[in-house]
């Protein structure tokens, strides 16, 4: 007993840690804080980035770039320009421009992601990162989700379920932690990540499609040429449709 007490030891001793391991207890803080005060995620979540940085990030990042779908978009990079809210105001009623308008006008948001940061001379990495952020709003009006923790739980279910990236997946372990903490919440956060799994089950991506060549499609248009109609229909938040864009999927 005390020869294995004495290699496990002396294994440990020569053990190297991995980039993750390293990081591992700093993400746990961010998992419980932020399933503590989802309020507060961008305080708490400080240590979500550990994840992004390792090299399991990295290949599932190389992974979908490798994807003949990113890698067409890459050649052809559709405009970084977007159109401003008062443009987006001006578009038909139903059309996916009016439809992000209207809900960041009621959610009380007056900004998109700062449209500075889109410069001609990034690398593939930085306009897929970049691309990635600013297409959160479109995922959160074309799939109808809340900016609740529920919401946010379905939109990061798919995410992860579609890509498997670790960053993904620590921002849903919190996720899911919230329930501990409120269970009144419990139900409708593991309904909504229910939803974003059977999406991402169905639907690879919503990264490649040319969003910015169609503010004027409505979104009912945009969801029938990506196959969401019919998921759509077994949607926790389908009262989000009617309440902010005055749809009805039925």
């Amino acid at each position: 007993m005390a020869e294995l007490q004495q290699q496990m030891t002396s294994g440990q001793k020569h053990y190297v840690r991995s980039s993750f391991s390293e990081g591992a207890t700093k993400l746990g803080i961010s998992i419980l804080q932020t399933a503590k005060q989802p309020h507060r995620i961008f305080q708490h979540g400080r240590y979500f980035g550990i994840p992004a940085e390792t090299k399991l990030q990295k290949d599932c990042v190389k992974r979908i770039l490798d994807t003949p779908k990113i890698k067409d978009l890459l050649a052809n990079r559709p405009s970084q320009t977007w159109p401003d809210l008062e443009q987006m105001a001006a578009m038909p009623k139903g059309s996916l421009g009016w439809c992000v308008h209207r809900r960041l006008e009621k959610l009380g948001i007056s900004f998109l992601v700062d449209q500075s940061q889109a410069s001609e001379s990034q690398t593939d990495e930085e306009f897929v990162a970049i691309r990635a952020a600013r297409l959160h709003d479109i995922h959160h009006t074309i799939l109808g989700l809340p900016i609740t923790v529920a919401g946010e739980a379905a939109a990061t279910a798919f995410y992860a379920s579609s890509g498997s990236m670790p960053y993904q997946i620590g921002v849903l372990s919190s996720l899911m932690l919230r329930g501990a903490y409120a269970p009144s919440e419990r139900r409708l956060i593991w309904d909504g990540i229910g939803f974003g799994i059977a999406v991402g089950q169905q639907v690879p991506e919503l990264f490649s499609p040319r969003w910015e060549e169609g503010w004027e499609k409505t979104i009912i248009d945009w969801q029938d040429e990506l196959g969401l109609s019919e998921l759509l229909k077994a949607s926790p938040f389908q009262d989000e449709f009617e309440t902010i864009y005055g749809l009805n999927l039925e």
